[in-house]
Order: C-alpha cells, then structure tokens, then sequence
C-alpha cells in the first residue's frame, strides 16, 4: 500500500524503479505501488489478462483497466486496476489463436489476420485463457468475422461484424485469373459472330 499519494510521493516511486497504481473496487479505491520491471512482464506478454497481486500479504485478482506511460520517455507512469470477483461478469480482452490450413493457402493465397484480440464479457473463471478459431474452410477471397464464430456462454463485446481473418488473392495470381477471364471473354465473341455468318 501507498502510504503517501501526490506527485512528489509518485516521483520518488519511479526513481526506485517502482509505479504508482490504484485498485478500484466498486466505489472503494485502494493507493498501492508495483515493481515497474514485474509490470512490464504482465503489459507486454499478450496471454495475460486477470493478475493477482499480493497488497501486503493479501493476493488479490485485478485486470488491467488502464495503463499511462511518459509522452516522450515512454515509461510506465501509473496504472489502473479493477478488483474481480468470481461470480461477477468482468469485461477483458482475449487474445486470439488461429489453428488449421486454409484451403486458399493450397491454392496460392495468403493469410492474412485482421484481428488478434477480442474484448468480451463473462465470469472470470468460465473465460478461457485464448479464443481458438479455425481458419481451415476459408478459400481464395474469402473472410472469417466474429459471428461466424462460436463463443459458447461468452459475450462478445467487439462488434460481430470486425473481420478476424481472410485469405488474400497474390496480385499475380489474380492477373492471371483477369488474362483467363480476358481470353474466355473473347472467344465468346467470336463464336457469336461466327454463328451470325
């Protein structure tokens, strides 16, 4: 816990290689202060989402819901917490994993990801810890957004219309398909004014 709150206070944390934090619960806000390199570890891996912190020998489990770092230096200055509790929805971001092939990427297309996290809403222990997709049906040209997705109890908070992948089209694949459409549309053309001599 913080015993001390104020800029001067904050300025002195950082120097010791530590960064002032708030855990909000409720309408209760609690001052405490993080390590800034343990910190670093749980903002920068994109598998975390709830933390559990030890406040004075009590481990309580938060999710990040804001994070503030130096305009110009880039360093963590101060971060928000949100105390959850196991029968209480929460709202948090999970990241995404594709699995399978894609047929297109058989036939010369390339995949390309659209989306690597989603936001959701549900009870802390029923959120898994990724959100698996299968990406092996999609073909040339073709897109996977989210309400072709299965969530289960899960709600999604995202809008179901974002894309989460696709399999692209090469430019030199695709111009041969033009040349091919090109040729077919011209022999067509002239059969028609054969069969009209």
């Amino acid at each position: 816990m913080r015993e001390e709150t104020g800029k001067r206070s904050n300025k002195n944390l950082r120097k010791e290689g530590k960064v002032p934090a708030v855990i909000y619960d409720n309408s209760v806000a609690s001052h405490i202060y993080v390590d800034a390199k343990e910190m670093r570890k749980v903002i920068y891996t994109p598998d975390t989402y709830i933390v559990t912190l030890s406040v004075d020998g009590n481990a309580i489990n938060v999710i990040i819901r804001e994070t503030q770092f130096h305009p110009v230096k880039e360093y963590l200055q101060h971060v928000d917490f949100l105390r959850i509790s196991e029968d209480k929805a929460v709202e948090v971001v999970l990241p995404i994993k594709m699995v399978g092939t894609p047929v297109g990427v058989g036939t010369g297309g390339k995949l390309t990801i659209k989306l690597r996290k989603v936001k959701v809403k549900g009870i802390p222990a029923k959120l898994p810890e990724y959100i698996e997709i299968d990406v092996s049906g999609l073909e040339l040209g073709s897109t996977i957004k989210l309400d072709e997705v299965d969530f289960g109890e899960i709600k999604v908070v995202t809008p179901i219309s974002t894309a989460v992948a696709s399999v692209e089209i090469p430019r030199s694949l695709r111009s041969a398909q033009d040349e091919q459409g090109e040729e077919g549309e011209g022999g067509e053309g002239e059969t028609e004014a054969e069969a009209e001599e």
